[in-house]
């Protein structure tokens, strides 16, 4: 009788299963005190932190949220492991670690969460556009419980980059007035070199479809628009604007 691929293996391995482990070492840093004063949540915040391999003896450190916009998957060499939906949100997490490693430096815990954004240049013309303007105040409302629900907190440090994910933290951020917070604007994509900009491009199927530039033209231009792989829109729309013209100039 033949095996369903879907449905079995064909390895009996597959039922070795582990199902227990020692823990991580070492002991929380608690006193008798403290711990009879302890909220049950932030005693089962150590516990969850030290599982996640945060050395117990550091556990008394000031906590810090990091949060961001951050989508796709990308391997530690930059290549694509899943995409984002734009360029705006694929490397904010490279400015996520050299934050968190600020933070540990100074002996702070950083903790780190993200609401991911879309793209309106990828959904412009189609239904999807419905849901690029509702999602800031989704996205900020999210955003806002997150930091909440980090009841340990004592700062928090936004970093976002186009004009739907980086309203959206401002709104989170402000309304979070009794936390010192921050804002990193994630920067914009370089200019293309001897290509059309991010602007332009979104116009190549009208222009085809006018016979104003050839089928090669498009596909050429449409493929080396984005000069790099990190960052939002280089040209003076409401993503770019969004940063300059609002929190002044942005690192490329």
């Amino acid at each position: 009788m033949s095996r369903d691929p879907l449905l079995e293996s064909g390895d009996d391995a597959i039922y070795t299963l582990r199902t227990t482990a020692p823990g991580p070492a070492g002991s929380l840093p608690l006193d008798p005190d403290q711990l009879r004063r302890m909220a049950s949540g932030d005693l089962f915040g150590w516990t969850q932190n030290a599982g996640m391999g945060w050395s117990p003896a550091a556990m008394l450190g000031k906590q810090f949220l990091i949060l961001s916009t951050q989508g796709g998957i990308r391997a530690p060499d930059g290549s694509p492991v899943a995409l984002g939906y734009h360029t705006g949100h694929w490397e904010v997490g490279l400015l996520m670690e050299e934050a968190a490693r600020e933070f540990t430096a100074a002996r702070a815990i950083p903790f780190a969460g993200y609401v991911s954004d879309p793209c309106d240049g990828r959904t412009n013309g189609t239904a999807g556009m419905l849901d690029s303007l509702p999602y800031r105040n989704d996205a900020a409302i999210v955003l806002r419980r997150l930091i909440r629900s980090l009841p340990t907190r004592r700062g928090v440090l936004g970093i976002a980059t186009c004009d739907k994910g980086l309203p959206a933290m401002l709104m989170a951020l402000a309304g979070s007035p009794d936390l010192p917070t921050v804002l990193v604007p994630g920067g914009v994509t370089l200019l293309a070199e001897e290509a059309e900009d991010t602007a332009k491009v979104q116009t190549l199927a009208a222009r085809f479809a006018r016979d104003e530039i050839s089928l090669g033209h498009a596909a050429d231009m449409g493929c080396r628009a984005c000069g790099s792989p990190g960052g939002g829109c280089q040209f003076m729309g409401t993503a770019a604007t969004s940063q300059g013209r609002k929190l002044g100039p942005m690192p490329p």
